[in-house]
This record gives C-alpha cells, sequence and structure tokens, in this order.
C-alpha cells in the first residue's frame, strides 16, 4: 500500500498580541510527497484475491465473506442459504406426502367405481377428473411443487448474491481509510495539521 502525504501546514500564533485588534496568521511551511510499502497486517487488508472469495462464497455460502474478515455477513448469507435448504428439503417431504395422498385417493376412488359398476375407461376418467377430493390433493400437490421450484431458484439466487458480494468486499477490503488526518504542535507555538492520503497497491 502507498501511503501519500499530501500536505502539511503551520497555523502560527503571533508572537505579539496588538492591543487595537487581534490578528492570526496563517502560514503555509512545507508541502511533501513520500511514498512507502507498508505491510498488509498494518492495513488489515486481507491476502485472498476477489477472485478466490467469489469462488468461495459459490461453494459455500458465507465462506467468501469469512475469508476476508467480513463474518458478520457471512454468518448472514450461511444462516439464510441453510434455512432455504432446510425448507427446501421439508418442501420434498410434503411432496412425498401430497402424492401419497392423490395415489390413496384415486385408488379409494377406483374401488367406489368399480363397487358401482362402472369400468368404461372414459367414464372413469371423467368421474376421477370432476370429483373434488381428488382435485384437492392435486391442488396441494401442485402447490408444493411450485414452491419447491421457488425455493430452489431463490437458493440459486442467494448463491450467486453471496459471491457477487464477497467479491466486491474483497475489492473493497483492500482499500484502507481514505484519510487521516494528524495533528502536532510545533516548537514555536504553531500547530502543524498533516493529511494522508492511502492509496491501494
Amino acid at each position: 500500500m502507498a501511503t501519500l502525504a499530501l500536505v502539511s501546514f503551520l497555523i502560527a500564533a503571533p508572537a505579539v498580541l496588538d492591543t487595537s485588534s487581534s490578528q492570526l496568521s496563517a502560514q503555509i511551511v512545507s508541502s511533501a510527497i513520500t511514498n512507502d510499502i507498508i505491510g498488509a497486517d498494518t492495513l488489515g487488508a486481507s491476502d485472498v484475491s476477489p477472485g478466490g472469495a467469489f469462488l468461495r462464497a459459490a461453494l459455500i455460502p458465507g465462506w467468501g465473506h469469512a475469508s476476508i474478515g467480513s463474518y458478520t455477513r457471512g454468518g448472514f448469507y450461511f444462516a439464510a442459504q441453510a434455512a432455504t435448504v432446510y425448507t427446501l428439503l421439508r418442501t420434498r417431504v410434503r411432496i412425498g406426502t401430497a402424492q401419497d395422498r392423490v395415489q390413496h385417493t384415486e385408488a379409494v376412488l377406483m374401488d367406489e367405481l368399480a363397487s358401482g359398476g362402472v369400468t368404461n375407461p372414459d367414464a372413469i376418467e371423467q368421474a376421477l377428473k370432476n370429483d373434488g377430493r381428488l382435485r384437492d390433493v392435486q391442488g396441494l400437490l401442485n402447490s408444493r411443487k411450485e414452491q419447491q421450484e421457488d425455493l430452489a431458484a431463490f437458493s440459486i439466487f442467494l448463491v450467486l448474491l453471496s459471491a457477487a458480494d464477497a467479491y466486491v468486499s474483497a475489492h473493497l477490503a483492500r482499500f484502507p481509510d481514505p484519510l487521516d488526518i494528524e495533528t502536532n504542535v510545533s516548537p514555536n507555538g504553531g500547530m502543524d495539521i498533516g493529511l494522508r492520503l492511502r492509496l491501494p497497491n
């Protein structure tokens, strides 16, 4: 990282106070530009590249953020993805239960039609289509399948969002605080004000 010392000001207090009016003089005494290299540990920058953070977050949401020290954001993405996966698995179980209910309802209706002497395939199909009990359980099954599709899409979106956010966060982690202001009292009674701008490598 390069540290750029921009401007050093000296605000000099007047040596003698005029009794008629108070005056304050300011003088620019020096201007310097200095480049030096400081370690990454001093600035707290991460050694993980943006691409590495992206791949980590794509594999396990939150891992990319944790690798650059952003534990709060990483925890959020990990918890969100874990909750989504858990809900998706529960939905798959509910889909299996709904399918069993559809099959059971169809079997009951077929027995009722057979006991009533209905053997025509077209009549059986029409009777099944018009039965309200079967429509209800089929509607439940379709609803569960749509929920599964929504959760799968959201899970993919969350992975991509986590990876993109980790990529950007890794870039931003390489930037130090943009501006430091330092003040010192000079031996002659003035005040030195230094502005330091840090630029990334």
